[in-house]
């Protein structure tokens, strides 16, 4: 019988090869609460690590591709917080779905637009989570609003112990692993991120990438917001704060440079984990929780290092 392969290229597999580190690393982490605490491994604290790690690998997600880019994005808690407002302040649930969606797409295409126009990205997408979360907080001022009952219904909904929000974050960042290592379009983000000027005199449609990755960015942001409701059931302008630092931090540790061009989205899978562990760990055992930025700066640190080490090994 013939095993078909999926024809990873080069940078790819070297990617997936620095990042065994960070896969094990994340293993030993889990069984290691799971050992040291049993309150960690009852299924009550599985389902709700997995469904705090919902809305992490998606906005981390979206955040990864604009990285690979050679960007980056700071309004996606912006615009997490501005899909829950949208949600709990609309009757009609297809209205208020579409509403958060659209606003994300529009939020991401604005980042793009202002980037292709030569605004700092930084800048660009600071300048612009500031005005995301004011239109927010005009529409909704304190925490609140009334989901709709099917919104909460369809996002909440677990088979067996397992969120359904976590199940379709990690489905869509198995397809945008695959976009972006298997199709034309990441091919093309990657050439782009790692030498733009280049692409562009081959003629390259750097435009269209960029603009697509944005645009990628602010929906995944959005369906972060959806992950969210599933744990507070109310809109929040400010709910999406926290997911800003985290998602660069999950794309740090997953090894994408920052240059843009090289990395791997799939590692961000192990390093949402690590952050979610450390959260949980913290959660359960009580702990002041301004440990968990001590503790993610030592995880940043530890999966540099190993990244660092096996591309070491990898040269010639």
């Amino acid at each position: 019988m013939t095993v078909m392969r999926l024809p990873l290229g080069a940078s790819t597999r070297s990617s997936l090869r620095a990042g065994w580190g960070l896969w094990a690393l994340a293993v030993l982490t889990t069984a290691g609460a799971a050992i040291a605490l049993p309150a960690f491994r009852t299924p009550t604290s599985m389902t709700s690590l997995m469904a705090s790690l919902a809305p992490l690998l998606l906005v981390a997600t979206g955040q990864a591709v604009v990285v690979l880019l050679g960007g980056i994005d700071l309004s996606v808690g912006a615009v997490l917080g501005l899909a829950t407002v949208l949600v709990a302040t609309t009757e009609s649930v297809p209205v208020a779905v579409a509403l958060a969606l659209l606003a994300g797409l529009a939020a991401g295409a604005a980042n793009g637009l202002g980037v292709l126009a030569g605004v700092n990205p930084l800048i660009m997408t600071f300048a612009a989570g500031g005005i995301v979360q004011g239109i927010a907080l005009l529409r909704l001022s304190a925490p609140g609003g009334a989901v709709p009952g099917a919104v909460i219904d369809a996002v909440t909904w677990q088979a067996g112990t397992v969120p359904v929000a976590f199940m379709a974050a990690v489905g869509v960042l198995a397809l945008v692993w695959f976009a972006t290592t298997q199709a034309r379009w990441g091919r093309l983000l990657q050439a782009a991120g790692f030498a733009s000027d280049n692409a562009r005199r081959l003629g390259l449609p750097v435009g269209r990438v960029t603009l697509l990755a944005y645009s990628a960015a602010g929906l995944l942001a959005a369906f972060a917001g959806l992950a969210v409701i599933a744990r507070t059931y109310s809109g929040d302008a400010l709910s999406g704060t926290p997911f800003v630092l985290d998602s660069v931090t999950a794309v740090l540790v997953a090894g994408i440079a920052l240059t843009g061009g090289r990395g791997s989205v799939l590692a961000v899978l192990p390093a949402a984990v690590l952050l979610g562990v450390v959260d949980q760990v913290i959660r359960l055992t009580g702990t002041n929780t301004n440990y968990q930025f001590v503790l993610k700066g030592l995880i940043l640190i530890a999966a540099m290092w190993l990244y660092q080490a096996a591309r070491r090994r990898e040269r010639p």
